[in-house]
């Protein structure tokens, strides 16, 4: 399983990371888990929803045609980090952010369509 989060020289991260606010599914062995994706990248994503898998879980992630294999590496209350099996091309992460409804309505912020995925998933303070 390749590493996530910091790369050599300095805490600069591998892969770069896309702001995706887009909705995502986190199957595991018993469930499945709808979850907002907060970043991508080629090497894993951070994610947001509630009851989230645990750290350490073997979990398929599935989003606007892309599926692949990952491992839960962190989790904290309503937020997760996956870092894929097998790195997904850059092609890939921009074709999720291109084909996914709310990465792509026009006049709304980032911050904007964030709030609205975390409402339609349940997770809006």
């Amino acid at each position: 399983m390749n590493a996530f989060g910091k790369a050599k020289g300095g805490g600069r991260r591998a892969a770069a990371r896309f702001q995706a606010p887009v909705l995502a599914v986190l199957a595991t062995v018993t469930e499945d888990h709808r979850v907002a994706i907060v970043n991508l990248s080629g090497t894993g994503a951070r994610l947001s929803g509630p009851d989230l898998p645990a750290e350490g879980e073997d979990v398929i992630f599935r989003a606007e045609g892309l599926q692949t294999f990952g491992q839960v590496i962190w989790s904290r209350s309503t937020q997760c980090g996956v870092a894929f099996e097998s790195p997904v091309t850059a092609e890939e992460v921009l074709r999720v952010r291109r084909e996914a409804g709310l990465a792509t309505l026009p006049g709304l912020s980032a911050h904007e369509r964030a709030a609205a995925v975390e409402w339609e998933i349940g997770t809006a303070r």
